[in-house]
């Protein structure tokens, strides 16, 4: 019975450090997480949110024309001598004058009522071209949002890599530090020359310095990721590092056609498109006359209160229908017109522009996660056979049968190896996270 309690409690001691880890992983930032602050954070994609806000007012401010109008009008009006009708002489009468009822001073005031009923198309274009612009700003904001997740999940990736070089950099201090001691304990024994141990030294200085700006390089990318979450550049990081890399299936022609499909460059080029149209329509509109119904209530006083008049009627009532047709402007409205005409063939052109560019981003993209993902074995097998090499060359040494700068050339080899190895599985994940990117969505 003692016997398995003794074996439970070793297991148990076993099992510490693991649960330590798993504990300690599960209170370091995820990647989600930080996606998440940063969507929540930034101060770029909050700007693009509050575009698409600024576009639906535009929205609705051009819908507001589809409605009819108030307006007010007030005048008030002092002359030097109340006006008169001169009245020429007949027969036996005298020439003279006539008050027409106003005073020397008047006033006059109305409200009017204005709803337009036809203008060409120029009020429903206006409100089209505003509601495709809400479109475009979300778009827009979609866009931004799928640059933002990719320069998270860069920074994130950028983060790791730089510190697994500074592991590196310190396995290379510390591997020739214990050659170095191995090297001072021979030449006091007159076992090898001082050039020996002199180049043990030099190569821990030159391996001490590549140390200190592995330092730097994670302080570097720790405040570059704090700035994309518009966090303080000191904020401390510690992020959890992600599972094995899995191999992105996705072949490229697949992965193009995703793009066409999902990229919300290529829909807003579209929509672009489309406005382009409507601009045409929008300046088509000046060709047609405009015709509004106008309802009006008047009231005219021969004082600032407008109550009273003493010849004429204080208060009327009107109904009218407007129209207003400016028919000859010299070429004008044709030249607006071809204007429009012009740019939705620039529209047209720079969708393939943009087509274009999307191909080569998504290609760029593939390309990278392919060499990065094959650099992995060939890091791998690499470090392992390093690892070997390296060992074999210290034995030799400590038997006198090679040189230091065997075994520090062996432990350069296997630095780079690691350091190989580090490059490619991180520059694999930042190279997915572009393909994720161009295609605007996760791959498999």
């Amino acid at each position: 019975m003692c016997r398995y309690i003794k074996l439970a409690a070793v297991a148990a001691l076993l099992m510490l450090p693991g649960l330590a880890n798993a504990a300690d992983n599960a209170t370091r930032l995820t990647l989600d997480r930080a996606i998440e602050i940063a969507l929540a954070q930034n101060p770029g994609f909050q700007a693009s949110g509050l575009g698409i806000k600024e576009a639906e007012h535009r929205k609705k401010a051009a819908a507001a024309d589809f409605l009819p109008k108030l307006k007010t009008t007030y005048s008030y009006t002092h002359l030097s001598d109340p006006p008169e009708v001169k009245l020429p002489a007949v027969a036996s009468l005298a020439q003279g004058s006539l008050s027409n009822g106003i005073s020397d001073d008047f006033s006059f005031f109305t409200v009017k009522a204005v709803q337009p009923l036809f203008t060409g198309g120029e009020i429903y274009n206006k409100y089209k071209l505003e509601k495709l612009g809400v479109d475009v700003a979300r778009l827009k904001n979609d866009s931004a949002r799928n640059d933002l997740v990719y320069s998270v999940k860069a920074t994130y990736f950028t983060v790791l890599k730089a510190q697994k070089l500074l592991e590196v950099a310190r396995q290379a201090v510390a591997q020739i530090a214990s050659h170095e001691k191995t090297a001072q304990d021979m030449f006091e024994q007159e076992m090898i020359a001082k050039n020996d141990l002199l180049e043990a030294q030099v190569r821990r200085a030159q391996a001490e310095q590549d140390l200190v700006r592995a330092e730097q390089g994670v302080e570097l990318a720790k405040a570059t990721f704090n700035t994309v979450l518009h966090q303080d550049v000191e904020t401390p990081v510690d992020l959890a590092d992600p599972a094995d890399a899995q191999r992105v299936m996705l072949t490229l022609t697949e992965s193009q056609a995703l793009a066409m499909q999902r990229r919300p460059v290529i829909s807003e080029i579209d929509t672009t498109i489309k406005q382009a149209q409507t601009g045409v329509k929008l300046a088509q509109s000046t060709y047609y006359p405009k015709l509004a119904f106008v309802t009006a209530y008047n009231r005219i006083g021969d004082h600032a209160a407008t109550d009273t008049m003493k010849y004429l009627d204080a208060n009327t009532w009107s109904m009218t229908v407007n129209m207003d047709w400016t028919f000859f402007e010299w070429g004008k409205k044709g030249n607006v017109v071809g204007e429009q005409k012009v740019k939705l063939l620039e529209a047209q052109e720079i969708k393939k522009e943009i087509g274009d560019k999307v191909m080569l981003q998504v290609k760029d993209a593939w390309l990278r996660t392919q060499e990065n993902w094959k650099n992995i074995n060939v890091s791998r097998t690499a470090i392992a056979r390093a690892e070997e090499n390296f060992r074999i060359n210290q034995n030799r040494f400590n038997q006198q049968m090679s040189t230091t700068t065997d075994v520090l050339d062996a432990q350069t080899l296997l630095t780079h190896a690691r350091s190989n190895y580090n490059n490619s599985l991180y520059d694999y994940f930042i190279s997915r996270a572009m393909l994720e990117n161009a295609v605007a969505g996760e791959v498999k």
